[in-house]
């Protein structure tokens, strides 16, 4: 049964890790680990397909689709075993319902070679298209794959806190030196998604300390929402939210990322909090120049001041972030903020990924090397 073939091999990779394939068919597997966390659907193909072919070793896995001559269905396997398998084990990389459902899986043609299927990561297809291909050739080698997929995945989710090294001596760190960390945190290159979910937590993170002002006595901050979540099924105004006791609406952000605030998104702001109280709504961006038609942005923004009373602000998200942490009684708190707020969030959902946390540690170490000596 194909449950007591995963089970089997997830008992083998935990107790013996070491890996039979070679170095080239070895880095083929890890290139589809790097991306595991963005591409879910790619892993459980890759793994539906190992299964089959052991199950069934006469089956050729490249035909996923009973409407192919001789082929099986990839997606009802998945469906059965496979997800619900990656759902107990490695639950951060589980598919709702199943991989097949993704479009760049659930294409009508073989995974031969050139499977036209539009993976994100051309790197990723091939290496997934290369061990379908290997596996198809020799069927031998799908326990070896299986076994080496299933080995890194057991050491990536074991990755599931990043220790994050906040020194005693930061409250000698300077605002400009906090903004240059989280500029370099937010525009690192990582070749995945979930970098725009970054200033969010940022900005999260210096609210929970400024609700402490004058300002928000009698508000709460309300908890993030998945960045994937749908406004319309979340009643979500907005990427960070605050409220009163009484859990009316009070205050909002809304962030983009490399993205410059047109008039369009004023007014569709505008269509979120309009018919709620609001004090004021931030629209703000990581793009430089931050605005494109500042005059219509200027109109849209009285025109709502008149209308609702909301006072809407439109501002670049770097000096925003300046500005809120000159209000703070203690910066130095903010990067333990920050850091806490970072681990809650990739621990609640795969927005934030562990290439994220591993970037964040790596530059408060490299911050503790190189910081000047007392």
């Amino acid at each position: 049964m194909p449950v007591n073939i995963l089970e089997a091999a997830y008992q083998q990779a935990q107790s013996d890790p070491t890996v039979s394939l070679n170095p080239i068919q070895q880095e083929r597997v890890e290139e589809i680990i790097r991306s595991a966390e963005s591409l879910k659907a790619v892993i459980a193909a890759l793994m539906t397909s190992l299964v089959k072919k052991i199950h069934h070793p006469e089956q050729d896995i490249r035909l996923h689709k009973v409407e192919m001559d001789g082929g099986y269905s990839g997606r009802g396997f998945d469906t059965r075993y496979i997800t619900p398998f990656i759902r107990r084990k490695f639950s951060r990389l589980a598919m709702k319902e199943t991989g097949w459902l993704t479009r760049s899986i659930e294409q009508n043609s073989p995974f031969t070679l050139d499977f036209t299927g539009k993976i994100r990561r051309a790197e990723v297809k091939q290496a997934f298209l290369l061990i379908i291909d290997d596996i198809e050739t020799y069927p031998s080698l799908s326990s070896d794959y299986l076994h080496s997929l299933l080995v890194a995945l057991i050491a990536q989710s074991q990755i599931t806190t990043v220790s994050f090294v906040v020194t005693q001596d930061q409250g000698q760190i300077t605002i400009d030196e906090i903004v240059a960390l989280l500029r370099r945190h937010f525009f690192h290159n990582y070749q995945t998604a979930g970098a725009s979910r970054l200033p969010v937590l940022a900005l999260y993170a210096i609210y929970s300390q400024l609700m402490e002002l004058p300002r928000y006595s009698g508000k709460r901050l309300c908890p993030l929402k998945s960045h994937t979540t749908s406004d319309t099924k979340s009643r979500s105004y907005g990427d960070v939210e605050v409220e009163t006791v009484a859990g009316e609406f009070f205050e909002g952000v809304e962030v983009k990322h490399g993205i410059a605030i047109r008039p369009e998104f004023v007014l569709d702001a505008y269509a979120k909090f309009g018919e709620v109280s609001a004090s004021r709504y931030y629209l703000l961006t990581t793009a430089e120049p931050n605005v494109t038609d500042a005059e219509a942005i200027k109109t849209a923004v009285m025109q709502i001041r008149q209308e609702h009373g909301c006072e809407v602000i439109v501002n670049g998200l770097m000096p925003t972030l300046k500005y809120y942490l000159r209000l703070l009684s203690d910066t130095s708190l903010f990067l333990q903020h920050y850091s806490e707020t970072l681990q809650a969030d990739f621990a609640a959902s795969t927005d934030i990924k562990t290439v994220h946390l591993l970037r964040w540690q790596q530059l408060l170490q490299e911050r503790t090397i190189s910081k000047p000596k007392a």
